[in-house]
């Protein structure tokens, strides 16, 4: 076990302490990589030859286990974990992934690394995820599973100068591709060809396929539709464009959003992006460490409303490991906002006359009031 724990490990130690827990047992995607910096692709899913999700386990004091496929083990060993425990092989053979999976998880509870995690008690474990055969593992072993997910929303809630860092990354690849897509988005071209050029950029960028989220639709009646992703839908002269960019890299995300006219935008076109911009100006206006991310919102809606216009979706989330961390800035949120989140401001406006607008930036909460982190203009 090193004797410098990474910040993010420490945090979660810190909530099993904190619960009186033996140990955790971590299940998501995202907790797993933020506890233990072990990077997989999200678009794969479990993969075929695993018998489960792979888990992380974390002791009070911060030593960490993974456990994992054969075919996830580089990963694991490039990763912060103290110690991996891989299982099965690549050929489906004799022993089922499933048993496999589930013999891995019994030997590290009871074998010789297992007694490192201390004897029955509290374990916390994030149910949504937690397959049945580890809870019931855990549970033979007369362990108590404890919700982890208000600990773990804790603990990631405020951003370690890597995590800051990481988004500051994310968010420039969000820009140069809100930029890019202006260039590349031209009448006559498809929505797939014109995202086939602004997706090269993230790759390109990096050096490998990015993993990506969002929305890239055109034209009044898809834009009005909020959501889509891009199809084979060809782009007219006097379309609105909403791109919604979300690109992954090195285990955390990037968001944005810019709506933008190919050709002369509509007088209508122009008052409703205008309102959507006041919105999103009137909530940087107001955020600021301390309001709750409902007040956040109530700020937003009714910047909006004054003008006419209203939006079927939250007006912001938090950002890091996930795509959409807590708390989510919509009505009711009881949440302040603390220095150091990294958060996204979305208001949108949607009408079937005219089409949608959706403006979004990335901001880091900072001591004063909102820094925006996002690069690339928002103009119509």
């Amino acid at each position: 076990m090193s004797t410098t724990l990474d910040e993010r490990t420490a945090r979660v130690a810190a909530a099993v302490r904190s619960a009186e827990a033996s140990f955790a047992v971590l299940s998501g995607y995202d907790a797993v990589f933020y506890a233990t910096g072990m990077l997989v692709s999200q678009e794969l899913g479990v993969p075929f030859v695993a018998g489960g999700p792979d888990l992380a386990v974390v002791s009070p004091e911060g030593e960490t286990w993974l456990v994992v496929p054969r075919m996830r083990a580089g990963a694991a060993r490039a990763s912060r974990a103290d110690h991996v425990v891989e299982y099965g092989d690549d050929t489906l053979g004799a022993l089922a992934p499933a048993t496999a999976y589930a013999a891995a998880v019994r030997g590290l509870l009871d074998g010789a690394p297992g007694e490192a995690l201390g004897g029955a008690g509290r374990v916390l474990v994030q149910p949504d995820s937690l397959t049945a055969p580890v809870a019931e593992l855990l549970r033979e072993r007369a362990h108590r599973l404890v919700d982890a997910t208000d600990a773990l929303r804790t603990a990631r809630k405020v951003k370690t100068a890597e995590e800051l860092a990481a988004l500051r990354r994310c968010a420039g690849l969000t820009s140069a591709a809100q930029r890019r897509a202006r260039e590349v988005a031209l009448p006559g071209r498809t929505e797939l060809e014109a995202f086939a050029d602004v997706r090269a950029v993230w790759d390109g960028d990096v050096g490998h396929r990015c993993e990506v989220t969002g929305d890239f639709v055109s034209g009044v009646e898809r834009t009005a539709a909020v959501v889509g992703w891009a199809t084979d839908r060809v782009l007219r002269e006097g379309d609105p464009v909403i791109a919604d960019l979300a690109p992954r890299l090195d285990g955390y995300w990037g968001d944005s959003a810019a709506t933008f006219v190919l050709g002369e935008p509509t007088a209508r076109l122009r008052a409703m992006h205008a309102a959507v911009r006041g919105a999103l100006d009137a909530g940087l206006t107001a955020l600021r460490p301390g309001v709750t991310a409902g007040a956040l919102d109530d700020v937003v809606r009714a910047a909006l409303a004054r003008d006419g216009y209203a939006y079927p979706h939250h007006t912001g989330h938090s950002v890091g490991a996930a795509s959409h961390e807590f708390p989510t800035i919509a009505p009711g949120v009881d949440v302040p906002l603390e220095e150091g989140m990294v958060v996204l401001l979305e208001p949108g406006a949607y009408d079937p006359e005219v089409g949608g607008v959706r403006l979004e930036w990335m901001v880091r909460v900072g001591a004063d009031g909102a820094e925006v982190m996002s690069d690339f203009a928002l103009d119509l």
